[in-house]
């Protein structure tokens, strides 16, 4: 038997029998963790709080071999107010599955973990556009993936861009008219400066932004067809978009 304490977010929580759960943990230095949080669907239970999605909290969690136990918890943000918005609550259901998809079991993912914590904190206390902060979010899970845009130039030849940009859905790489294949799709260049500017601005600094509602739109299909291309994952919740 072990014992751990750690700060983690619920990114996936499964009715389990009756009256328990199974909670996916995502942890700054364990990684993601699977834990069972017992007589959490209990009207009056302690720790329902803790079983509920988006929250943050601090978990103490007993492994019995490889099966862990939630055994006490105590909330550090709930994040509650993502589910009162249906446009949040769709952002904020993409970001915990990319999380739950570009993570692994039991590895230190710092970085991740950090960046979906912004990432939820930007959907509640800003006043910035949710589908903002997803781009953003998508951004920086493909650098810490190890697969981050790479927006200066064509990744084929080195040229410049004009108004003719292309992105290649097998490799992830935008492309000019003379570099691309039947494998790509057109990007605007509005979509392609949103990109840019996103890829060097903060969470903090996003309100700051101002965007075509359809440029943004098309950047969350760009986002998602790499997405696809790199991980061969489709991802579900963007289609409540």
């Amino acid at each position: 038997m072990k014992e751990i304490i750690t700060k983690a977010i619920v990114i996936r929580s499964v009715l389990y029998k009756d009256n328990d759960k199974i909670l996916t943990l995502l942890t700054p230095q364990y990684g993601k963790i699977s834990a069972n949080l017992k007589g959490a669907n209990k009207p009056q239970a302690k720790l329902k709080f803790a079983g509920q999605l988006f929250c943050f909290a601090e978990f103490n969690i007993v492994f019995y071999g490889q099966n862990g136990t939630v055994k006490t918890a105590s909330e550090i943000e709930s994040f509650f107010d993502i589910s009162k918005d249906f446009k949040k609550l769709s952002i904020g259901s993409a970001i915990l599955e990319i999380s739950d998809k570009t993570t692994k079991d039991g590895e230190n993912c710092y970085s991740f973990f950090l960046n979906t914590l912004k990432a939820l904190q930007a959907l509640v206390y800003s006043q910035t556009n949710p589908k903002l902060v997803l781009a953003k979010f998508m951004l920086e899970s493909f650098k810490f993936s190890g697969y981050g845009l790479y927006l200066d130039k064509c990744k084929s030849c080195g040229a410049k861009f004009n108004s003719n940009i292309f992105l290649n859905i097998e490799t992830g790489a935008f492309v000019c008219s003379l570099c691309k294949s039947q494998e790509c799709m057109p990007v605007s260049l509005g979509a392609f400066n949103v990109l840019k500017v996103l890829n060097n601005t903060e969470y903090e600094n996003l309100k700051s932004i101002s965007v075509h509602e359809h440029h943004l739109d098309e950047v969350l299909v760009i986002l998602n067809a790499n997405f696809t291309g790199k991980f061969e994952i489709i991802l579900k919740s963007l289609k409540n978009l």
